[in-house]
């Protein structure tokens, strides 16, 4: 790791408030995956590892309150509205890559997540975005803006 690579490790590592998430279609038409009010959390640890959530805001509960089972429909819906994985993170330059190790996509466990930052020089703002991936049937890159939780203490 580089002495550039350190420092700004060491100024991402905390909590991180979820401000906004859009995706850029690679036509500039922007959507929002989990609305104009999504709520969500990044922790990045000082031994490497990285955990997020991050959903629409105002999910309606399961039926039955069985958090495994239920209608398939609200099941869907709640799968369909809410992003969870944990990695082991490390840093290429300004990149940052996610070694995804669990996830409710399983599609990416096993797999690099890269994500480009940009941190405030105050270190209260934090951008991360990812090169185009599909997503809801359209290639879009993902720009989520973050705010360091305890931040305005």
């Amino acid at each position: 790791m580089t002495p550039a690579e350190a420092a700004l490790r060491e100024r991402l590592l905390g909590a991180w408030q979820l401000r906004s998430w859009e995706a850029v279609g690679e036509d500039g038409v922007i959507e929002y995956p989990m609305g104009m009010e999504p709520e969500g959390v990044v922790v990045y640890t000082p031994d490497g590892t990285m955990m997020t959530t991050i959903g629409r805001s105002g999910r309606p509960p399961i039926t039955g309150g069985d958090m495994l089972a239920g209608p398939d429909d609200e099941r869907l819906a709640a799968f369909g509205s809410f992003i969870a994985y944990t990695s082991r993170f490390h840093l290429e330059g300004t990149d940052m890559i996610h070694s995804v190790v669990m996830s409710l996509f399983p599609n990416w466990v096993g797999t690099a997540q890269r994500r480009h930052v940009q941190l405030s020089e105050d270190g209260r703002e934090l951008v991360l975005s990812s090169d185009p991936f599909l997503l809801r049937g359209r290639m879009s890159r993902q720009v989520l803006a973050w705010h360091r939780i305890g931040a305005d203490r």
